[in-house]
């Protein structure tokens, strides 16, 4: 159960630092940026990932059901 978890945390750590790079790229985290404005910017880019690949799965299987 450890070695699960310990894996989590590794997942969650890459995808912040997946999202925060992202940020940085399309400039809207610059270095005048608060830790608020990072966390928040984060949490949004995050949270449409998740919409969007719950969308993506939602859709497919959808169209393989149908067929």
């Amino acid at each position: 159960m450890g070695t699960i978890l310990k894996y989590l945390f590794y997942v969650l750590v890459i995808a912040a630092i997946y999202f925060i790079g992202v940020s940085f790229y399309q400039g809207n985290i610059t270095q005048d940026s608060t830790l608020k404005e990072v966390k928040n910017e984060v949490t949004s880019e995050a949270t449409q990932a998740i919409k969007d690949g719950y969308h993506a799965t939602k859709d497919a299987i959808t169209d393989n059901t149908e067929e």
